[in-house]
């Protein structure tokens, strides 16, 4: 090889040296940001339980029976049929309390006649004694013939009275407009005195009754609001004011049965109508329901990724976990109101570590 070929060799290669050197070093490729899926967080001061089915019943039902005995002659109203005050409902055979009224009516015409006849009788005696004609003797006894026939007249009047009284037992009148809600007998039946014919409800007086758990129940006290709503299409709602709580629960199934006074229902709030109710109970603290998967460990350990959403970052914050299900956590410590936790992606974040929350998320 020549001279002056290997200067050209060299100087060709100090010219590739010199420009590999002039050249800036290649920028890093930045990481791709780590999707993520988050919530906002909301402090509840309440709980609600249920629903419950129940029923709507009045409040007061009444038995009507007839207070003699007897054969039923007619029964002019039947299962939800409405009644009026005064209204005549049933009645009995009463053919033979018909002939005691008028037999006592003729005892009383008697003893009329004769109380009459004595009261002219010692009238007239009365006379002639003040005339000195007849003897005071004669005028006692007057007068003892006439109180007595005074006594047989009252006797005879309080008989018509006794016999008109059992004639009527043999009526059923409505005491109260109503609906009837049961039947007892049917018309040729023989009932017994205070035999249960009817049962009549008032209806503009109406409760909303559950049979509650136990341990729900006990949580109650009267004039607690609970909401009730009706089940069919029209969804009808309301207020129920706890009136009545039994005592005990059930053997079986350890319910109690809860009464509630409706507030002003409409009228879809018919007796017989299945409702439904809501308990809200208040919390005696604040509490956080997150998903499940948010939560990072578990007990003292417990912790969950927070959003910052100014920086994009997120960062850990330990909590406290209340109580859980299948699928929530109830937090009572460490988030406040307002906070975004991550909800998916949790287990591959560190801390500080951009992330882009995916569309579609809670903002």
């Amino acid at each position: 090889m020549t001279s002056s070929l290997r200067m050209g060799l060299s100087a060709t290669l100090i010219a590739l040296l010199l420009t590999a050197c002039g050249q800036a070093p290649e920028a890093p490729v930045a990481e791709p940001l780590r999707p993520v899926l988050t919530t906002d967080v909301t402090l509840a001061t309440s709980r609600t339980i249920g629903p419950f089915v129940g029923s709507v019943e009045p409040r007061h039902e009444t038995t009507l029976s007839f207070q003699s005995a007897g054969r039923v002659l007619t029964r002019d109203v039947g299962l939800g049929d409405s009644i009026t005050k005064g209204q005549i409902l049933a009645t009995l055979d009463a053919s033979v309390q018909a002939f005691q009224v008028e037999t006592a009516q003729a005892n009383l015409a008697s003893a009329q006649a004769q109380f009459n006849n004595l009261s002219a009788a010692e009238a007239r005696v009365r006379q002639l004694v003040s005339t000195n004609t007849a003897a005071q003797a004669q005028l006692d006894a007057a007068t003892t013939a006439r109180q007595t026939a005074q006594a047989q007249l009252d006797q005879a009047q309080a008989n018509v009275t006794r016999a008109q009284d059992q004639l009527g037992y043999a009526q059923i009148v409505g005491d109260a407009d109503g609906v009837v809600v049961s039947t007892g007998a049917e018309v040729g039946q023989v009932v017994s005195a205070g035999q249960t014919v009817l049962t009549m409800a008032r209806p503009d007086q109406r409760d909303a009754v559950f049979d509650l758990p136990e341990s729900l129940a006990a949580t109650l006290k009267l004039g607690d609001a609970i909401a009730v709503a009706t089940t069919d299409a029209i969804g009808a709602q309301t207020n129920g004011i706890v009136r009545e709580i039994a005592p005990s629960a059930s053997a079986t199934a350890r319910l109690r049965r809860v009464r509630l006074t409706l507030d002003a229902p409409s009228t879809a709030f018919r007796l017989g109508t299945t409702v439904e109710a809501v308990v809200t109970l208040p919390l005696d603290q604040p509490l956080a329901q997150i998903p499940l998967t948010a939560v990072l460990g578990d007990g003292d350990a417990a912790k969950v990724w927070v959003l910052d959403p100014a920086a994009g970052t997120v960062a850990t914050r330990p909590v406290t976990i209340a109580s859980r299900t299948a699928s929530t956590a109830a937090i009572s410590a460490g988030l406040a109101e307002g906070d975004r936790v991550v909800t998916a992606g949790i287990n591959s974040l560190s801390e500080g570590q951009q992330v882009l929350v995916s569309e579609g998320n809670p903002e």
